[in-house]
């Protein structure tokens, strides 16, 4: 995954202070007073981020047209560049339009990835280039999202909250028992627990990404940090799975179990919001269908199924809280969702052995293949899903 700058779910409330002495015109003027400073206030926040969409939108001109010559060299820079602005705006726009945030990252992150290749396949980057830069025309005069505060979304809200607390208390159990075996230097059973523990993290991704650090250090894969901070699963995976010792573990198995007790009280404290919750489904598909589809998120253990798996769970969990707002809104759309989301946990469940999934790189081209059409199709849909807000 690609870690990104906290984001956090916030609801902002003001406190009015009454004053027992104000002439009507004092009152007025007042309050006009404050209307135009939040009005400027909030123009002078849509100029800053209408300026940064710019300025990704000059970046990926610059990066089409060094497609279009063959420069390779350019070809990388403009995409690191573009990159760069993106990530530095990026916590403000997936704040206030999530939506909106959700279907520029989809674009970004694979073209991105692919400029970055020795060897670039032109086509695909230039078709992602077409559709990231509808994305961010969007996003440059972006409408917020009106909120409807209607029961059955107030209940979604609810019921994916307590969801997310309930699959956090599994993961604070579990960790706990994975990093004892790690520190027993039991090498079996951590193997069997390193699964159980990763399941109950990759349902809850959306919401575990967006606290600061925290997800680096719970997450991180090699490469992605310094060498001398990384640390979290896949330090301890890389351990099991390549050196065959955990000697030396004992540290990094006391700061995961400690991060994930961190996260927990984090969490707990997490206001949501309706489109926040479908946003976050979408996010963790996209996710799914482009990178963790690769088999670069277990490159260690290979179980990277399970990790597909529990992301499927994760979204399935934000569809069945928000269904009876769709199926007021859209019962045709609940119903393609229901048989997508049928669809994808039958081709996932042939490759399931046991309690748990076969080899991710036992799986052949064409079975990679279904799974990732699966899941943009997916991501798709549940996009869809924007209209009941």
């Amino acid at each position: 995954m690609k870690f990104k700058k906290p984001f956090t779910y916030t609801a902002l409330t003001l406190s009015l202070l009454t004053l027992p002495v104000l002439s009507a015109c004092s009152k007025e003027a007042n309050s006009s007073k404050a209307k135009d400073q939040q009005e400027a206030k909030a123009e002078g926040k849509q100029t800053s981020l209408k300026t940064n969409v710019e300025a990704m939108q000059a970046s990926l001109k610059k990066l089409q047209e060094s497609l279009q010559q063959d420069d390779r060299k350019q070809v990388k820079q403009y995409g690191t560049e573009l990159n760069e602005k993106w990530l530095s705006a990026e916590n403000e726009i997936r704040e206030k339009y999530p939506l909106l945030y959700t279907d520029a990252e989809k674009y970004l992150q694979p073209l991105y990835t692919e400029a970055m290749k020795e060897t670039v396949d032109k086509t695909k980057a230039q078709d992602l280039s077409v559709q990231l830069s509808r994305s961010l025309e969007n996003l440059k005069n972006p409408k917020q999202t009106a909120m409807k505060n209607s029961e059955a979304l107030q209940k979604a809200v609810e019921e994916y909250s307590a969801y997310v607390n309930e699959q956090t208390a599994s993961f604070v159990t579990t960790t706990k028992a994975f990093t004892e075996a790690v520190k027993a230097k039991n090498m079996e059973q951590a193997k069997q627990l390193y699964g159980a523990s990763r399941v109950y993290y990759e349902r809850i991704e959306p919401i575990a990404e967006s606290f600061g650090d925290l997800d680096p250090r719970i997450d991180a894969r090699e490469g992605d940090v310094a060498a001398e901070e990384w640390s979290g699963f896949h330090r301890i995976e890389k351990a099991l799975w390549v050196d065959g010792s955990l000697t030396g573990m004992e540290k990094y198995a006391d700061q995961l179990n400690q991060d994930v007790t961190e996260l927990q009280t984090k969490i707990k404290g997490v206001k949501l919001e309706p489109t926040q919750v479908v946003a976050g489904a979408m996010e963790l598909l996209n996710e799914a269908a482009i990178s963790k589809i690769t088999g670069e998120e277990e490159r260690y253990s290979h179980i990277d199924l399970v990790d597909l798996a529990a992301n499927v769970e994760g979204s399935q969990a934000i569809y069945h809280a928000i269904l009876p707002a769709l199926n007021e809104k859209n019962a045709e759309l609940a119903k393609k969702l229901d048989e997508q989301f049928n669809g994808i946990t039958a081709s996932l469940a042939k490759y399931k052995q046991g309690d748990s999934y076969m080899n991710y790189t036992s799986l052949t081209k064409e079975q990679v293949r279904e799974l990732s059409q699966q899941l943009s199709a997916l991501s798709e849909l549940m996009a869809q899903t924007a209209e009941i807000f």
